[in-house]
């Protein structure tokens, strides 16, 4: 209505998530309000999965769909790709990124993502499930790892380390193959 009121309930909430809102006018160019709130506050929905005994987290926004794949229904000519109710779909065993030695189980998982408007697949272990996840930013020794932004805390104490789809797939260049398929 004009008077401010409605800005000031804006106000009084951002400030009790310990945040700042910031509000700079210029007459005859507009307002422009700036609200900043601590990175722990943030929360995403997510999927939890495991790969090799350690928890990750996908943005659960991105996820399509799982599938199982057995070694042998890969299809390779010179790169991981599956074939989806006729759809040739890209995709990424993670345990070949992270440079994990141990051994990939007989039947993988499959997540398949929608990352920048092209469908790709992220290979695991195992799916665990929809997870709340509080967003942590990481410490400045792992702010350089490539396709992790972030980490979680769950219940039981341990750490789960939050995937960066699109740079996961950025690095594999799995989206210039999705886009010829």
């Amino acid at each position: 209505s004009g008077r401010g009121v409605g800005m000031d309930v804006v106000r009084q909430a951002v400030e009790a998530l310990r945040g700042v809102l910031d509000i700079a006018s210029t007459p005859g160019q507009g307002t422009t309000f700036t609200i900043k709130l601590p990175l722990t506050l943030a929360i995403i929905d997510g999927l939890l999965v495991q790969l090799a005994g350690d928890h990750y987290v996908l943005p659960l926004a991105a996820v399509e769909e799982c599938i199982e794949l057995r070694r042998d229904d890969a299809v390779s000519h010179g790169r991981n790709i599956v074939i989806i109710r006729g759809e040739i779909v890209p995709f990424i065993r993670l345990r070949d990124f992270f440079a994990i030695a141990t051994a990939a189980p007989e039947i993988e998982q499959i997540v398949i993502v929608n990352v920048e408007g092209a469908r790709v697949g992220f290979a695991l272990d195992a799916v665990i499930g929809q997870h709340q996840t509080v967003i942590k930013s990481l410490g400045k020794v792992y702010q350089e790892v490539q396709g992790i932004s972030g980490a979680t805390i769950l219940g039981n104490g341990s750490v789960a380390l939050i995937l960066d789809l699109p740079q996961l797939a950025r690095a594999q260049q799995v989206l210039e193959a999705a886009a010829v398929a």
